[in-house]
């Protein structure tokens, strides 16, 4: 029966988590479809801990057919890209080494292109942070990717093909485009979903297409994540149009109007004017750190409040690449 071709392969790169990712190919071992229905692939981004041995002891134990690719560290897009070329079957579930499936996940994946045979649909699931996250205050406000906000929509821009939990035809990837290959966080699935949008990518909403989320996090590591993803902000800001970056560009746009002109420009006004270079350093860190032992911090601690200081860092990030780039230019003129 392995050698059967699959209905789904589900694709997972992965970079140092290694028992994170051993409980996500455990949850994959109880999907309401037959095991020889589906196949995981595991591509190592050079992860150097114990990852190869902890997947290879698994390889034997599950009752799906695994696979474990390895590579020197190459970023996110080149290791997705690996997973997608040795895919067997003619659909792919993309998620993150910390997506938890439900037991339905796969089916409601496959059920859904089953309704919607185009080449240029994708599914995109639903992903909820995990309840067996630490009850932490971070953890209580913080969503890495607000797919509530798609609740009650079917269809969903382009640019949000999230490769935590989405579906789509391998053959759409191989002929209208990959992810750009970049180490680092770099935007790049938000990339190639505003290109395959281009070539008629549709992407579909299924709330049933459930996974948690476990990623342990803290304020430090989401504001460093932030910074970096600032200074690959060219990645975007090179290859999409400016109202689909820059929130504030769709008031100059026509097809806007006044209704976006009265929700973004002042949302954005306040934004930069409560976090700022000083309020951020003198207020906004200390206070959210001291949040996790401090009631009267914690009154401060909100989902707006930690988007809001990331933002200022990735701000920050992209602040440094726009002046790294005059510093070559103004190099290479004299």
């Amino acid at each position: 029966m392995r050698n059967c071709k699959p209905l789904i392969s589900v694709v997972i790169a992965t970079y140092r988590r290694c028992d994170t990712l051993k409980i996500t190919l455990e949850k994959l071992s109880v999907q309401s479809i037959a095991p020889h229905d589906f196949e995981v692939i595991v591509v190592d981004d050079g992860s150097g801990d114990k990852t190869s041995e902890m997947v290879h002891s698994m390889i034997s134990k599950m009752p799906y057919t695994l696979k474990y690719m390895w590579h020197e560290n190459r970023g996110p897009g080149y290791t997705e890209n690996r997973g997608i070329q040795e895919a067997r079957s003619d659909l792919l579930l993309l998620i993150a080494d910390d997506i938890w499936a439900t037991p339905d996940l796969l089916i409601q994946h496959i059920k859904m292109h089953k309704e919607n045979t185009e080449e240029s649909v994708a599914v995109l699931g639903n992903v909820i942070q995990s309840p067996d996250l630490p009850a932490t205050v971070m953890h209580k406000n913080w969503d890495g990717f607000h797919i509530h906000k798609f609740k009650g929509m079917r269809e969903v821009p382009g640019i949000f093909f999230y490769a935590c939990n989405i579906s789509v035809k391998k053959n759409f990837l191989l002929e209208n485009g990959m992810f750009r290959e970049r180490k680092g966080a770099a935007h790049e699935d938000a990339e190639l979903g505003y290109r395959l949008s281009r070539h008629g990518l549709k992407i579909l909403h299924n709330e049933d297409a459930l996974a948690y989320h476990f990623h342990e996090e803290s304020l430090e590591r989401c504001c460093k994540r932030a910074y970096e993803r600032g200074l690959n902000f060219d990645m975007l800001s090179d290859n999409i149009p400016k109202p689909y970056v820059f929130p504030i560009y769709k008031i100059a746009t026509l097809e806007a109007g006044l209704k976006a002109f009265l929700k973004i420009l002042p949302r954005e006004i306040v934004r930069r004017c409560v976090f700022n270079k000083w309020s951020i350093h003198k207020f906004w860190l200390p206070v959210l750190k001291k949040a996790e032992t401090n009631r009267l911090a914690e009154l401060f601690a909100s989902s707006l409040t930690y988007r809001g200081t990331t933002s200022f860092f990735l701000r920050e990030g992209f602040k440094e690449l726009q002046a790294s780039r005059r510093r070559q230019s103004e190099n290479k003129l004299r």
